[in-house]
């Protein structure tokens, strides 16, 4: 396939794709519309169309005699069929068929109910006339045509009539029984038997016969005849709606106007772990959404092939757009794959991890920035233990170990246990520990405390202890953190929600990537439908 097939398949496949997304707003046009226009046709009054044929005939013998010369027999022509149709509704003739049928209407106001259209082909002129009622209908059709042929008629002995009467004064004139006065003599009887016989060269040829249907209205065709307009009106609207929304759609068109590599695609998580900070990875670890994490796992490493990589930022260009979560469910795949994590909370604003892994939140990053603790003493050990069996404690942040529930302080980490006989990476018998260095108390101040030299050598010693660390930052267009801890780390990790993202937002990012020296590390993409790979992953798992 050349260029050009591949081109046209393209766009082919994005109009197909613009109708099935705006195919409800199509299917409102096909739905109103015609109903609209069955309502209104079902109450409208019928009105009966019926029509009688009037034949124009060939140039009589009438005109020879007029003439005093034999011109033959001639059809007559477009333009003489055209004429006579145009005499048909005249105030003159609706006159006489009131009188004749008894009408109270106005002249020119039946005129408007009767129409005469030359029919070239033949020769003949119809008349048509509409009316509410069947029968009366086919009464005015007739009783124009009727009287059409009578004007007609009466038009060409009315000539005949002025040929005799200049003939008798011609007479008049010439002695009797000369043979001039012979031969005018022999004219006015053949003028006297034309005047007896002429018809006005036109016939009626066909009476109107009384509608059984009416012509208007026509519920079943105009409903037919509004579906196909309504299609064609909505389809031209969601072009239109297509044309001028901004937002993005489909992961095509995201590849489509952006050069920035989409190295995950998360599965739209139900609403029960919106609502309860639950971590799929750990409640329904065979799961597709929490494949599509491990395949993120994979995709980091691969992006991270030099190995120069081990501090990542996890930003969002807006709220609400699935950075915490996936930073926190991202640490758990990357313990069960090997690896050892830390997590540390950057957003001083709006912090979540403590509340995704339930963990107090009194002590943590600002609280070692300000002194007040060590990285040791303000981090959470979380350890999770792929055994069957359930084991709930707290660990100090001086070794000693207490019940759970015994009144624990600040310094308590909670230990996580997870069930899952299927283990994956080569953790170790004793369990998987993650670093989570929350934020700690909130500060007045948080825009100067992400900038501190405190806070980069946090991050310099976090990965001399771990593979990763992970930083969850503030939004990108929300505040300027994520800016200022980007020349914090080695990567940065942009996480869009495809149903809030825009082609500014796009082009926004892709800005803020050409001017942080970290690592574009690409963008994850949340909130996308299960797709058939995910399907077929989640029947590998069971």
């Amino acid at each position: 396939m050349n260029e050009a097939q591949q081109s046209s398949t393209l766009d082919l496949r994005h109009y197909v794709q613009a109708v099935w997304r705006r195919k409800w707003l199509i299917l409102q046009f096909v739905i109103i519309i015609p109903a609209i226009v069955l309502v209104v046709s079902l109450r409208q009054t019928k009105v009966y169309d019926a029509t009688a044929r009037v034949m124009v005939e060939s140039q009589s013998s009438t005109v020879n005699a007029v003439a005093g010369q034999n011109l033959g027999d001639r059809p007559p022509d477009d333009r003489t069929v055209a004429t006579l149709a145009g005499f048909v509704a005249t105030p003159e003739i609706a006159q006489k068929v009131i009188a004749q049928l008894s009408l109270t209407t106005a002249p020119r106001e039946l005129i408007k109910h009767v129409t005469s259209t030359p029919d070239t082909n033949a020769n003949v002129v119809m008349i048509t006339a509409s009316d509410h009622s069947a029968a009366r209908a086919a009464a005015i059709a007739n009783a124009f045509s009727q009287q059409f042929v009578t004007w007609r008629q009466t038009s060409q002995q009315s000539a005949l009539e002025a040929a005799l009467t200049i003939l008798n004064a011609q007479m008049a004139q010439v002695k009797q029984g000369s043979s001039a006065y012979l031969a005018m003599a022999d004219k006015r009887s053949q003028l006297a038997v034309l005047k007896a016989l002429t018809t006005g060269g036109v016939e009626l040829g066909e009476a109107a016969q009384v509608p059984l249907s009416p012509a208007s209205p026509k519920p079943v065709r105009n409903t037919l005849m509004a579906i196909v307009a309504a299609l064609i009106l909505g389809i031209g609207v969601a072009f239109l709606r297509e044309a001028l929304d901004v937002k993005i759609h489909t992961l095509e068109q995201l590849q489509e106007i952006t050069q920035l590599p989409v190295i995950g695609t998360i599965a739209q998580l139900p609403k029960s772990y919106h609502q309860s900070d639950k971590l799929v990875t750990l409640d329904d670890p065979r799961s597709p959404a929490a494949e599509s994490y491990r395949f993120l796992r994979t995709n980091v490493g691969f992006m991270n092939f030099n190995h120069d990589v081990k501090s990542i930022l996890v930003t969002s260009p807006l709220p609400s757009q699935g950075k915490s979560t996936t930073i926190a469910n991202l640490a758990v795949v990357m313990l069960r794959g090997g690896l050892k994590v830390a997590t540390v909370e950057g957003d001083l604003r709006r912090p979540a991890l403590h509340r995704f892994f339930h963990v107090n939140n009194a002590r943590g990053l600002t609280s070692v920035i300000a002194g007040q603790a060590t990285v040791a003493e303000a981090s959470h050990m979380l350890t999770f233990r792929d055994i069957g069996a359930s084991v709930t404690s707290s660990e100090r942040g001086d070794g000693t170990l207490e019940a759970a529930g015994a009144g624990s302080d600040a310094l308590n980490v909670i230990e996580r246990v997870v069930t899952n006989p299927r283990s994956e990476g080569t953790a170790a018998r004793d369990g998987l520990q993650l670093q989570l260095l929350t934020s700690g108390p909130l500060p007045p101040n948080p825009g100067e405390l992400v900038t501190s030299q405190q806070l980069a050598d946090i991050i310099e010693g976090l990965k001399q202890t771990n593979d990763y660390v992970l930083v969850d930052a503030p939004p990108l267009f929300a505040v300027g953190d994520a800016a200022a801890l980007a020349g914090r780390v080695d990567g940065v990790l942009m996480i869009i929600n495809l149903e809030a993202t825009t082609r500014d937002m796009i082009r926004q990012v892709e800005e803020f990537y050409a001017r942080i020296p970290a690592r574009k590390m690409g963008l994850v993409v949340t909130g996308v439908a299960g797709s058939a790979r995910s399907r077929g992953y989640h029947t590998y798992y069971e």
